[in-house]
């Protein structure tokens, strides 16, 4: 059975909500607040982080750590964007629900 090739290149805008499940209250914290994003109505990220960082703010995706076998401490993602637009599409969406909190 053939199946249908998609362009990947084809710019497809993904209506993002996003909401802020929890502020840190913490003066000191470069994480300011965990958020939620839904996209489409079809799928949610959860634990995204609003980081105070050098460059400014900006919405870090969630990630877990792991040990290699020689102790070193790495990182994986677990969700990301796959173009430069959703990725600030949903930075933009982060950051305007962190604002309105």
């Amino acid at each position: 059975m053939a199946t249908k090739k998609t362009n990947h290149t084809e710019k497809t805008k993904l209506p993002l909500t996003a909401k802020i499940d929890r502020m840190i209250e913490r003066e000191d914290a470069t994480v300011k607040a965990y958020a939620s994003v839904n996209i489409g109505g079809a799928f949610v990220i959860k634990d995204i982080a609003v980081v105070d960082g050098q460059k400014g703010m900006f919405a870090r995706m969630p990630f877990r750590s792991y040990k290699t076998g020689s102790g070193d401490t790495k990182y994986s993602d677990i969700a990301f964007a796959l173009t430069d637009e959703a990725r600030q599409s949903l930075n933009d969406a982060v950051l305007g629900a962190y604002r309105e909190a």
